[in-house]
């Protein structure tokens, strides 16, 4: 339990940031969690600084962007995004390879075990050639190796860092052919389309724009703009993101405007 609590306490001190990517049958993006790791691209994803409590591996990550506007949502994420690696460099070609797949198919096995849960390819390279000797000694090692991913959805029965243990108790139960090796990759949550939540930002920009506006008065003008940039994401809480959009308003005097336009006609 100890392990758990400062696991626990590590994401929500430290989950906050932008940027990186998991597919599944629909689009989606991927905030990766601190300590486990967040992503994106256009309209993505998160990423926290690194940090080893719990976890074997965790890579290094940007330092967290914070929303720089007012008015941002917060939502809960569809799911949690587990990494793994696995790599097998036995000298035989055949050995290699049959070893990583069949290592593959085990952690597939196990993961159907439980509710919930998928099971994704990332990329999974077989290598060709056998490892050779020479009069020094063996050439170059020659690895296969494959990145996967376990999509979990979460609930409010289940803690994160629970069903993250879940899923990690799993793959390390599945009994892995020959010489195949696993290490666990980042941990990040999943968001389905965040795109679509861009309306909702809208209006509620629009909102801000008028109370603004309102506060003002009409000797100013006020303009928004950055609207049509993409939506930007951090992890909140261990099951929330907060979505947000960069845009800026622009305000300038009524009277200044009139003053040079009668001054250009002149």
């Amino acid at each position: 339990m100890k392990i758990h609590r400062l696991l626990l306490i590590a994401v929500l001190l430290n989950a906050r940031s932008v940027q990186a990517q998991t597919s599944t049958e629909e689009p989606g993006e991927t905030l990766q969690l601190s300590p486990f790791v967040v992503t994106t691209g256009e309209d993505r994803g998160y990423s926290a600084g690194s940090n080893v409590t719990g976890v074997r591996y965790v890579p290094e990550t940007p330092l967290p962007q914070l929303p720089s506007v007012p008015v941002t949502l917060i939502k809960r994420a569809d799911a949690v995004v587990i990494q793994f690696a696995l790599s097998n460099s036995v000298d035989k070609q055949d050995a290699r390879n049959k070893q990583l797949s069949a290592a593959i198919d085990a952690i597939a096995a196990a993961i159907k075990t439980a509710s919930g849960l998928k099971l994704e390819h990332q990329e999974v390279r077989l290598t060709s050639g056998d490892r050779r000797g020479s009069f020094i000694g063996k050439g170059g090692v020659v690895t296969s190796f494959a990145n996967i991913a376990v999509i979990a959805e979460i609930s409010t029965e289940m803690r994160l860092y629970e069903r993250v243990k879940q899923v990690r108790d799993l793959v390390d139960g599945a009994k892995l052919s020959g010489e195949t090796k696993l290490l666990d990759g980042p941990v990040g949550l999943f968001v389905r389309r965040p795109n679509d939540s861009r309306k909702e930002l809208l209006g509620k920009i629009f909102e801000d724009l008028e109370v603004v506006k309102k506060g003002l008065g009409s000797d100013f003008e006020v303009l928004v703009g950055g609207l049509s940039q993409g939506i930007h994401m951090r992890a909140c809480s261990e099951s929330e993101v907060e979505l947000w959009i960069d845009y800026s308003f622009s305000i300038r005097s009524v009277r200044e405007l009139e003053a040079k336009k009668n001054n250009a006609k002149t």
